[in-house]
């Protein structure tokens, strides 16, 4: 064990766990030989304390010898395992030395590639050292090659805005004078377009308003005859259904006055048979007197006679009533069939009159229509009008204004007149500015 310890004992120092563990290692491996020995001398001292026994007491020796034996067993088989174990952690403190001295040399193995690698970056580091040397030199070259080129740059950008200003001059009062010249052109040109423009706006003008009166004497015209026709459609209607009206009211009175005549005849029909059922019954009464005068002595054939009367007379009552109920089913009837007639023809007069206010609401509404699109007319012309107006003042302003010269006030800033410009009735090589009128 000791020579394996210091084997790595000769290389160079390791962090603290690796000592750490080689030290608990050792103090395991003291541990169990100190046990190992304390249990070997309890071994030893056992035997001498069993003859002192033995001398003492012979009697008890047999039993204290089985008991001591199965002791004995017990601490050899014990023992036996101690070994063993022993043995085992041995075997486990090998292995685990092996591998600390395969870690030892691989740590070993990496330190020495970490100092090649030093090495070559130290001698990168100086070869980068004097780059960076030639690198400031340059560097130092090129700033006062830029320096020089900056003078140079800055005397030249002088010289020219000198020449440039000098240009600007010449070509600001080129300028004038040709911008004079073409505003005066422009102005004669400009006076005969407005001219144009005003002859032109006023034939417009002119056209519109006898169109527009044109337009609207037609309008009235068209909508005086509509309404003529709304009027006599109106009026034909109202007088067509006056005479329907008249003549159901003349054949409804032909109704009533037959009516009437075919009552009084009934009347009259009525009257005359009961005269003739009053003179049966007087007849009757003056019959029944004499039998009763004549039949005095036999009283079974007066009961018998005056039971048969009064039968009659209930029969002949009974009859009457059937007979009025009769005519009054009749005129019932007819009555019935009379209102059934006079409300189909109220309900075809009331469907009439609802079509001819259905008509005139349509007639109405084309009126409403018709004068709406009147008014619309109105305010469109009126609006022409005034638009008309509106351009006659724009080209009274513009003539005014061409007339007192404010359209030729050059008015420029340096920077825009060096823009050329393109000149349409100019044969030079200079170009006339794009003025756009109003």
């Amino acid at each position: 064990m000791e020579q394996k310890l210091s084997t790595p004992g000769q290389g160079p120092s390791h962090p603290g766990t690796f000592t750490g563990r080689i030290k608990e290692r050792d103090s395991e491996n003291i541990m169990t030989v100190k046990h190992y020995t304390y249990f070997e001398k309890g071994r030893q001292k056992s035997p001498r304390s069993l003859c002192i026994q033995t001398q003492t007491s012979p009697d008890a020796l047999s039993s204290e010898k089985t008991l001591e034996l199965a002791r004995y067993k017990t601490k050899c088989e014990n023992q036996s395992g101690f070994i063993l174990r022993l043995k085992q952690l041995l075997s486990c403190g090998n292995t685990k030395l092996e591998a600390l001295t395969v870690v030892i040399q691989h740590l070993l193995s990496e330190r020495e590639e970490a100092l090649k690698q030093h090495k070559t970056l130290s001698q990168e580091l100086v070869n980068l050292r004097g780059e960076l040397v030639t690198a400031s030199t340059t560097c130092e070259k090129l700033e006062k090659a830029r320096n020089e080129l900056q003078i140079a740059y800055e005397g030249f950008v002088q010289k020219l805005n000198q020449q440039h200003q000098t240009d600007l001059t010449e070509l600001e009062n080129r300028l004038k004078e040709f911008y004079t010249g073409e505003c005066e052109k422009l102005q004669n040109i400009y006076i005969e377009e407005a001219e144009k423009y005003q002859s032109q706006l006023q034939e417009q003008f002119d056209n519109l308003n006898a169109a527009h009166e044109t337009s609207k004497l037609e309008i009235e015209a068209s909508h005086s005859e509509k309404v003529e026709l709304l009027k006599k459609a109106y009026e034909t209607s109202l007088s067509e259904i006056k005479k329907s009206h008249e003549m159901e009211k003349k054949s409804l009175e032909d109704l009533l006055y037959e009516k009437q005549e075919s009552l009084e005849k009934q009347i009259n029909d009525l009257k005359s048979e009961n005269d003739a059922l009053n003179e049966k019954l007087k007849s009757e009464e003056e019959k029944r007197i004499s039998r009763e005068k004549a039949s005095l002595k036999n009283p079974q054939i007066m009961y018998l006679e005056q039971e048969l009367e009064s039968l009659k007379a209930v029969l002949e009552i009974k009859n009457e009533k059937l007979h009025q109920q009769d005519v009054k089913l009749m005129k019932m009837e007819k009555l019935v069939d009379n209102n059934t007639a006079l409300l189909d023809k109220l309900k075809r007069f009331q469907q009439e009159n609802e079509e001819l206010k259905a008509r005139m609401d349509k007639h109405m509404a084309i009126s409403r229509q018709l004068s709406t699109e009147q008014a619309v007319l109105q305010e469109s012309l009126e609006k022409e009008s005034k638009v008309n107006k509106r351009l006659s003042m724009e080209n009274e302003e513009l003539l005014w204004k061409l007339h007192n010269g404010d359209l030729c006030s050059p008015k420029r800033s340096p920077t825009s007149s060096a823009i050329p410009f393109q000149s349409p009735r100019s044969s030079g090589s200079f170009s006339s500015p794009s003025v756009s009128p109003r």
